[in-house]
């Protein structure tokens, strides 16, 4: 009985009304008992939720409307619904590793504006969509690691997400990456990316040049000043390269 929730089905994308409910509940102009109940099978204190390791099939609805820190990880879930996270404005950390997803509905993250950490590694996503991270322009890390199925990330799939400092791509199915994919993150400190079947043809000449680019660039900026130096790193696969940027 405890786990009844996780087999039934989810609605489309949430109605205009539903954002409209979740604003007044968030500003206290409704009461609602799903604004501070716990789900059956998590565990809530303090802002987190904590819902590893409870063989679900489906995430669980009617979070606290505080949620700031939510674990799904370690579970069986196929499929996040459309708009789930839209309540849940405070939401900074979602894991969601060691799952079954194959894919995320557009604009998941459209209402999560505060978002730093996500966590999508071991699960069987095949390809990262131009929209997946639409909107989430606060996030600095984003695990995609041990996705075996990752065989494309669209050159717009991060587009926007000036502020993320970490990523991780590595032991996927990638053989390519468009360097369209990387350009657009100023912030980014930490590049993983080991681990996949690459085909360092032609087409991936791009890339290589803006990495050994940003490698010797970085390094001079950093040897010329006596800030403390912040270090980099990109793991291609045969062995982590490091690279120093001062602090700003």
């Amino acid at each position: 009985m405890g786990d009844t929730w996780s087999q039934l089905p989810w609605p489309g994308p949430p109605h205009p009304a539903m954002l409209l409910v979740c604003l007044l509940l968030a500003a206290g102009v409704m009461r609602s008992d799903a604004g501070t109940s716990c789900p059956v099978l998590c565990t809530c204190h303090n802002q987190v939720v904590d819902c590893s390791s409870q063989r679900l099939f489906s995430v669980p609805p009617d979070l606290p409307m505080d949620t700031r820190n939510l674990s799904l990880a370690h579970n069986r879930i196929t499929a996040v619904p459309p708009g789930y996270l839209t309540c849940y404005m405070e939401l900074r950390v979602l894991d969601l590793r060691n799952n079954s997803l194959m894919e995320l509905p557009p604009g998941l993250f459209l209402h999560a504006k505060r978002l730093a950490h996500l966590d999508l590694s071991y699960n069987n996503l095949s390809h990262v969509p131009a929209d997946m991270f639409q909107q989430a322009h606060g996030l600095v890390h984003i695990d995609l690691s041990h996705n075996p199925w990752l065989r494309r990330v669209h050159p717009q799939a991060f587009q926007g997400l000036v502020q993320l400092r970490d990523l991780d791509l590595s032991y996927g199915g990638l053989a390519f990456l468009s360097l369209e994919a990387l350009e657009g993150l100023p912030g980014l400190v930490t590049l993983q990316i080991g681990g996949n079947p690459w085909v360092c043809g032609c087409t991936m000449e791009p890339l290589l040049k803006w990495l050994r680019n940003r490698i010797q660039r970085c390094t001079a900026a950093s040897h010329g000043r006596t800030t403390t130096p912040v270090t980099h790193t990109i793991d291609f696969g045969v062995q982590p390269l490091q690279f120093q940027e001062e602090s700003p």
